[in-house]
């Protein structure tokens, strides 16, 4: 089967940096949900239909945080892109510690998606 000229120029484009798709994830999959089960929910049903897709998500998490951003950025992301109230909303501390969390619980979706018998 051939393959579309665009559609192969798409699949070999860079994927943008963690930063953009760290906002994106917040603001599609965060900012109007009711709390972290309603994430948890949402993360497995997509993990059904494109398990690399919802990896990514965590790895964009993880890359971002291995990176040092500058002051404010991970505070105001969590706050603006997540609509996400921390404790300590100015806090970049306080928002890394919550978007590691976030990653972790994308990691265990993708586990217990490995292991739907798993109880």
């Amino acid at each position: 089967m051939e393959i579309p000229e665009a559609l192969r120029a798409r699949a070999n484009q860079p994927s943008p940096p963690a930063i953009d798709q760290v906002r994106d994830f917040l603001s599609s999959y965060v900012a109007d949900s009711v709390g972290l089960d309603e994430v948890r929910r949402n993360m497995a049903r997509f993990a059904q239909i494109s398990r690399r897709t919802v990896e990514r998500k965590a790895e964009a998490i993880e890359a971002l945080l291995a990176t040092p951003q500058p002051p404010g950025t991970l505070s105001w992301m969590v706050a603006a892109a997540g609509n996400w109230a921390l404790d300590d909303e100015t806090s970049d501390a306080a928002a890394e510690a919550w978007l590691r969390d976030i990653a972790a619980l994308i990691r265990g979706v993708l586990v217990e998606a490995e292991n739907p018998n798993n109880d």
